[in-house]
This record gives structure tokens, C-alpha cells and sequence, in this order.
């Protein structure tokens, strides 16, 4: 049997399944209706499909509740009130963030347990708890113990390739995380996806000891800070207007990292966790 549990963002949890008393069922499995943009031309027979786009999802959960069945209503109630909002975590494998649409409904007969609610999902896929991560440049470490001392060993070694092969595994394009340093002097950074042509670049310059943070945030919003010591900028304005580089393609992206000093002090790493589409029990 599996379990789902709700970690709202004020820390509580509530777990559907056998662990918090209660049987449920919940819409995992179901597609997705995709929204398509069409065009006709003059005396075209068919139409163009120029555009696809995904809305969000809805997650029903209905069910039972038994043991203690006052005590399991009031945690779910307060776990999921009106407002509340976090993420479902499905098994410990997936989650997907979420927003309680209908808080939940409970019998009025006494005693009885059943009930019935709504999450509503802005990004519609189910994320993978486990994070890839990929880095071009830099320094490897080569240091293992045991050392023989009497013999010429190596600390580290410097990456010379300028790019990486990130291999998404799941069903959809994803965002990421991107963290862009200089081991020295850096301008204008710019990460280019290859295959693609889609670029990200920065209008600025680093410093050794600087780092520009690049992600979303849970609700979704592009951020890029600057940290310098212990100083957090919003650099947001430093993206070029041109940068279309914010999400890693299904499959295959290799992406290039440059800057106005060839990029040899150029280090960037990017971190994604897949996702996919439906979950199933089993």
C-alpha cells in the first residue's frame, strides 16, 4: 500500500494511508489535457499547430478515516485549511508542490470518517526527489587515502572541457538551478544549451569568491541573486533580455559555458530533478 503525506509550508504533516489512519484514493494517474495555439492559412486544409501549453493540475483525495476518528479530522483540518500550501510527497520517491483548492469535507453522521478535498497543482508534473547534478569546470579532486608519500601524487585536476551532456531522464523539459563562479575574473557569462541555440547570459562581472545563483522558486518566479561574502543581491536585471536558456529539454542538452575571458576561470554547476507525467501504485 502506498502513502502520500502533505507537508504543508508551515511544517505539519498529514499522511494518507496506513501510517495516519485512513484509506484514500487520489487521481495520479490521469493526463493532462494540453492546450494547443492553431493557425489556418488561405485555402490551407488542416491547421498549424504553432504553440502547445500545459495548465495546472487538480488532485482530488477522498477517503476514510479510522482509530481515533476526532483526532485524525482535526489534524487533517488543520494540516489542510483553507490557504494552506506545500507539497504532496508520494512514497518518498516523487513530489509535486500544491495549493489546497477545497479543504477538506467530512460526514455529519458521528463517527463516521469519510471525507473529500482538493489540491490544485501550478506545475502539473511529478518531481523526482532524488537531484541530478552536472558541473563544467573547476578543479577534480584526485587526493585518496592510502597515500604513499615517497611517490609524486595529484591534488586536483582542472576540467578542460567547456561543456556537458546533461541527460534529463524525464518526461518533460524541467527547470534548474544554476550556480555561475570565477576562479578569477569573469564577464559576461553565457550558458548556451547547443543543440537548441537557447542561451543564458550574464550582463555583468564576477569576482573571485562571487557566485550568481540562478533558479525558480516554489511559486514558480525566475530568481538570480549575486553573493558576495555575506551579501545576497538581486541581479535579476543582469539577465540579458534575449535569454531563453531556463528550462533542461527531455533527453540530450548539451550545454556550453563562455565569457568574455574564454571561460577558463569559468565554473558553473546546474542541479534538476526530473519528472514525470503520472504516477502509478505500483
Amino acid at each position: 500500500m502506498y502513502e502520500v503525506v502533505f507537508e504543508n509550508s508551515n511544517g505539519k504533516r498529514f499522511t494518507f494511508g496506513p501510517s495516519g489512519c485512513s484509506h484514500f484514493a487520489i487521481n495520479m494517474a490521469e493526463g493532462m489535457e494540453i492546450t494547443l495555439g492553431k493557425s489556418q492559412g488561405f485555402a490551407q486544409i488542416g491547421e498549424t499547430v504553432e504553440t502547445q501549453s500545459v495548465s495546472g493540475r487538480h488532485i482530488d483525495v477522498t477517503g476514510e478515516l479510522y482509530g481515533n476518528i476526532v483526532e485524525r479530522k482535526n489534524a487533517l483540518r488543520n494540516t489542510c485549511a483553507p490557504l494552506a500550501s506545500g507539497r504532496l510527497v508520494f512514497n518518498g520517491t516523487h513530489y509535486i508542490r500544491v495549493y489546497v483548492k477545497a479543504a477538506p469535507s467530512f460526514s455529519v453522521v458521528k463517527n463516521n470518517g469519510l471525507f473529500k478535498m482538493q489540491f490544485y497543482a501550478p506545475f502539473p508534473f511529478f518531481y523526482e526527489f532524488t537531484e541530478s547534478y552536472f558541473r563544467i569546470g573547476g578543479m577534480v579532486k584526485n587526493f585518496r587515502f592510502p597515500v604513499n608519500y615517497a611517490k609524486p601524487h595529484r591534488f586536483g585536476t582542472r576540467q578542460s572541457a567547456r561543456y556537458v551532456n546533461i541527460i534529463n531522464p524525464g518526461d518533460v523539459r524541467v527547470p534548474f538551478r544554476m550556480v555561475i563562479r570565477s576562479e578569477g575574473v569573469s564577464s559576461n557569462a553565457t550558458i548556451t544549451n547547443l543543440t537548441t541555440f537557447a542561451y543564458l547570459k550574464i550582463n555583468g562581472s564576477l569576482n573571485t569568491g562571487e557566485y550568481i545563483t540562478i533558479y525558480r522558486d516554489e511559486n514558480n518566479v525566475l530568481r538570480a541573486e549575486l553573493t558576495s561574502g555575506d551579501t545576497v543581491t538581486d541581479v535579476i536585471t543582469w539577465l540579458d533580455d534575449d535569454s531563453s536558456l531556463f528550462e533542461l529539454e527531455s533527453g540530450d542538452n548539451l550545454i556550453s559555458a563562455n565569457d568574455d575571458q574564454g571561460g577558463a576561470a569559468l565554473v558553473v554547476s546546474i542541479a534538476f530533478n526530473p519528472a514525470v507525467g503520472v504516477l502509478y501504485e505500483s
